[in-house]
């Protein structure tokens, strides 16, 4: 994974830049949002997609629920036509999304992130881990609940009916936010980073262990800066976790961006319903705030690369 994230880094030069422009007026030290949500292993899509959305934390969380409640009373599959009104939200000067498609030929990158690969690297983790509680004595508890956690994810990835494509999953998703995570920190130097996700299987196995990984490859990725702001305090959400937070009007904000990519199937820019164009026209056609990345993989490599798309010159 580490030449993943190498990868990954390369591939967001751009973004970087485009994200500091967007969220230029905002100041340093203040909470952002990070919503995501996703859409894999549908055989009527053409990809598999994971979505975030960076949202400041402009307003209260009643407030921003009940504006997006209003205009988007259910999420994308649901809904037979796109809601201008959360279109809009997407494209305020209080969003910023980066979004990665994974080639569905790959298989979630099979032949990279193989068995044998996330077998090994858990160890090393543990070990990343182990110095992190050293030289942070506050997080030693987290760390130690961690560590049982990926025990626990490491013996069930050596037993025969292991879940590999979950598995997956699990590490390119924390793989993703963390590398969000690094470019937000860099720009922004956040106090709090609150990132709250779809409840989805990578997240119930191994409790939440998606999050743990995340944290971990965003404290790698700090490492290996020269200079680097304060570390943000990472909060973590499910929907229903807490027992009162079911968080839905917050995961229709990433819905609309990866239930488009899903269903958009490339070079051909073609889609299976007529309900994802205006969310591709509107939010990611020559958009200041909407950057896309696209995974491709194969025996012989892996490729990361940013996609852009541009309104035809008439």
């Amino acid at each position: 994974m580490f030449e993943f994230l190498g990868l990954l880094d390369r591939s967001y030069r751009t973004v970087a830049e485009q994200l500091e422009r967007w969220f230029a007026p905002y100041p340093a030290g203040v909470a952002w949002n990070v919503f995501s949500d996703y859409c894999i292993g549908d055989p009527r899509k053409a990809n598999d997609a994971f979505a975030f959305a960076i949202v400041l934390n402009h307003d209260t969380q009643a407030n921003i629920s009940e504006y997006i409640a209003a205009v988007a009373p259910s999420d994308m599959k649901g809904s037979r036509s796109a809601s201008e009104g959360l279109i809009s939200y997407l494209k305020s000067p209080v969003v910023f999304s980066v979004s990665y498609i994974v080639e569905r030929q790959s298989k979630l990158l099979r032949d990279y992130i193989t068995d044998e690969n996330i077998i090994g690297s858990l160890p090393e983790l543990r070990e990343l881990l182990a110095v992190i509680a050293k030289t942070t004595p506050d997080r030693a508890p987290y760390c130690q609940a961690v560590d049982k956690r990926l025990v626990a994810f490491e013996l069930d990835m050596k037993r025969r009916n292991r879940n590999s494509c979950l598995a997956r999953q699990i590490h390119l998703c924390a793989a993703f936010a963390a590398m969000l995570f690094k470019h937000l920190n860099a720009k922004k130097a956040p106090g709090h980073i609150r990132w709250i996700s779809d409840r989805d299987a990578m997240f119930d196995k191994y409790d939440k262990v998606t999050f743990d990984l995340a944290f971990i490859y965003f404290q790698l990725l700090r490492e290996l800066e020269a200079q680097v702001p304060p570390q943000p305090e990472f909060l973590f959400g499910l929907p229903g976790w807490d027992g009162k937070n079911n968080y839905n009007e917050f995961i229709r904000i990433p819905d609309y961006l990866a239930g488009t990519l899903a269903d958009i199937s490339l070079p051909s820019m073609a889609f299976t319903h007529d309900k994802f164009r205006p969310v591709f026209e509107s939010v990611f056609v020559n958009s200041p705030n909407c950057a896309l990345i696209e995974v491709l993989g194969s025996r012989e490599k892996i490729t990361t690369r940013r996609v852009g798309f541009s309104a035809p010159v008439l």
